[in-house]
């Protein structure tokens, strides 16, 4: 792919704007890198064993959901300030989180279909994104252990990809090959998918925050499913990443806006 692995903010801004995707090396350090992988790990195996687990693509993959209600290296990771900058610069201010979830692709496992994921909405896309994503990677994404697969610059065409055009698909997706640590972040318009693990006995393991623009239903819906002490525990800005505060005249409480807010 066109993108390449720097730590300068304005060259991974352009490189969202040329390719749709940028990689930042190093966003965490490798203390943090395990320590979130070994959480995941433990949550992973967990879940199998109660039956809660969300395990597809005939036991090859692995989604671990709700992170938020995981671990606080979670919710730090949600609210991370590298993400905070990528995002505002993508969505603008006052963005929310919309998901953040881990995907654990393992041998065998087929790709995922080319998509975007602004695919709720309809055809023609405005020329700016609506939702986001920084992919966390946890291992060193190859293009044998399913890296992520994405067409580079296919967030200028504005829309959902041709899937009556599905066997052409890899010939046009590129493997994103970086080390462990690294972000990715991507516009919701550019077409990606989980790629094919070819390996023998590698999981690859990523962290998928994403987020949208404020008048934008979130894709988990934290009303519901965030745990009461998570909520408790939650700083200002995590509220707001929630949800839980006003949008100019959207969100309001009794017909009208709280104290305080500047939005």
């Amino acid at each position: 792919m066109s993108a390449i692995l720097t730590t300068d903010l304005d060259h991974a801004k352009a490189d969202l704007a040329e390719h749709g995707v940028c990689l930042v090396e190093g966003a965490l350090e490798p203390e943090r890198v395990k320590a979130l992988r070994d959480r995941l790990e433990e949550l992973a195996a967990q879940e199998i064993v109660d039956g809660t687990d969300y395990v597809y693509e005939n036991g090859s993959n692995q989604r671990v959901w709700t992170l938020l209600n995981k671990g606080e290296m979670f919710v730090d990771l949600a609210q991370d300030p590298l993400a905070m900058r990528l995002m505002e610069h993508l969505l603008g201010p006052a963005f929310l989180l919309s998901n953040i979830d881990a995907n654990i692709a393992g041998p065998a496992g087929n790709p995922m279909f080319l998509h975007a994921d602004q695919s709720f909405m309809p055809d023609p896309w405005p020329p700016y994104a609506m939702v986001a994503n920084v992919i966390w990677m946890l291992d060193d994404f190859t293009p044998e252990n399913g890296a992520t697969r994405i067409v580079p610059g296919s967030h200028k065409l504005c829309r959902q990809p041709d899937f009556t055009k599905a066997d052409e698909w890899p010939e046009i997706t590129r493997p994103v090959t970086a080390p462990a640590g690294t972000a990715m972040a991507f516009d919701g318009r550019l077409w990606h998918q989980t790629g094919a693990n070819v390996t023998r006995d590698q999981r690859r393991f990523g962290i998928l925050s994403y987020y949208c623009r404020p008048f934008i239903r979130s894709q988990e819906n934290w009303f519901e499913s965030l745990r009461p002490e998570v909520l408790e525990q939650a700083t200002p800005a995590l509220r707001r990443l929630l949800g839980w505060e006003h949008y100019f005249s959207l969100g309001m409480i009794d017909g009208m806006p709280r104290q305080g807010m500047r939005y």
